[in-house]
């Protein structure tokens, strides 16, 4: 009998403990969004920014001003422990379209850009869900301008240049596969004859243009 009643007494003093173990929440583990190597493989995405273009015209002066970007880039990245690189293409409708009065003011001096793209490698640092990197590599654009008189003659010429591109951005996860990124870049597709009214030398275009973006990684 006292062996029982000794056990009953430790059971009693026990049960405040076990109740508490019972009914005593637990912390979640913590979420991460995204852990090592899951910002590689395959994502596609679309974007849209604000860019502005400069077209210098030896003799005539510059045109210049701001437009809009938008479209589609896709890649490949490998992940190893916080590095992150890869490669990734672009392209991208632009609304540059700026006139100017060239060095005789009845004459107008037009430049634009209408399309670019690119093909870059990417170099990056990754930790849980955040991811910032470098990019730099070829670009094209399908640029162009035209000259007018004062009789209204339109002279014009179009071509598809080559340059170079860099920049930097940062992405963030929303989850495994889905993540929103903001991106600089700077691009010089060189300097171009262009066939007017007369032959114009070394005609150049740049751009710097911040962008926007939603990607979707495989």
């Amino acid at each position: 009998m006292r062996k029982f009643w000794m056990a009953s007494a430790a059971l009693l003093l026990a049960s405040p403990a076990l109740a508490a173990d019972m009914f005593m929440p637990y912390a979640p583990e913590p979420y991460y969004a995204m852990s090592g190597g899951h910002w590689g493989g395959q994502y596609l995405g679309a974007s849209l920014g604000g860019q502005r273009t400069r077209i210098v015209v030896p003799g005539q002066g510059t045109i210049e001003g701001n437009g809009f970007v938008g479209g589609l880039f896709a890649g490949y990245s490998v992940h190893e422990d916080n590095f992150v690189y890869g490669v990734e293409a672009d392209g991208e409708w632009s609304s540059f379209d700026q006139s100017i009065a060239c060095t005789n003011p009845a004459w107008t001096c037009r430049g634009y850009v209408n399309f670019q793209g690119s093909l870059r490698a990417r170099l990056g640092v990754a930790t849980d869900a955040f991811h910032i990197y470098g990019t730099a590599g070829l670009a094209l654009a399908h640029a162009g301008g035209s000259t007018t008189s004062p009789a209204n003659v339109e002279y014009h010429d179009s071509s598809v240049r080559a340059g170079w591109t860099v920049g930097a951005g940062a992405e963030v996860a929303f989850n495994d596969s889905w993540f929103g990124r903001a991106e600089y870049r700077y691009t010089d597709l060189g300097p171009h004859d262009m066939t007017l009214d007369v032959v114009y030398p070394n005609v150049a275009v740049t751009s710097h243009a911040l962008r926007a973006g939603i990607g979707y990684r495989f």
